[in-house]
């Protein structure tokens, strides 16, 4: 299944890590594995009562409240996302053993409204450089936001395609 862009605001992406199912949840759920290739974590997101901040980046704008939906450890995270000043949505991350050494992660964020481009493109960049470097695989060495202009036109087309227009923004 290739990388999508669907009409309702969805955006997909499909990998394969050479890491186990466990690696690639732990990568997904552990404070310190989890800052070290998408953002800090103010605590352990796994049984929180409340949601948990994760810094994304320096600024003071670039933070998500997440909150688990469904944690079935080792095969699908199930969150609700609030990235500051955006409606909440839904990050779905399903992880399936491909064989003994090879993982297939797929991404799933839905309800995504205007920022399905921009977000596609982000996901893309952190699953292309950060999370293959952190599962110890063969990664994109560009900077996230080098990686993250590349992708956007790709994410634009792709909108553009799922809505049946010849242009799209993000």
């Amino acid at each position: 299944m290739p990388d999508e862009f669907r009409s309702d605001a969805t955006v997909q992406l499909e990998r394969e890590y050479s890491a186990t199912p466990d690696e690639v949840w732990d990568a997904w759920t552990s404070p310190e594995r989890l800052a070290r290739w998408l953002g800090k974590p103010a605590g352990p997101v796994l049984d929180a009562a409340e949601p948990v901040r994760l810094t994304l980046g320096d600024g003071d704008d670039e933070w998500a409240d997440v909150s688990v939906i469904t944690a079935d450890r080792p095969r699908l995270l199930e969150l609700v996302w609030a990235f500051v000043g955006e409606p909440s949505s839904v990050l779905r991350v399903e992880i399936e053993p491909v064989d003994a050494t090879r993982t297939r992660l797929v991404v799933e964020h839905r309800g995504l409204g205007s920022s399905a481009v921009g977000y596609g493109a982000g996901w893309q960049a952190y699953l292309d450089g950060e999370l293959a470097g952190e599962l110890g695989g063969a990664w994109e060495t560009s900077g996230w936001d080098v990686r993250f202009e590349r992708a956007l036109p790709i994410w634009r087309e792709r909108a553009a395609a799922a809505q049946g227009t010849s242009s799209a923004t993000g």
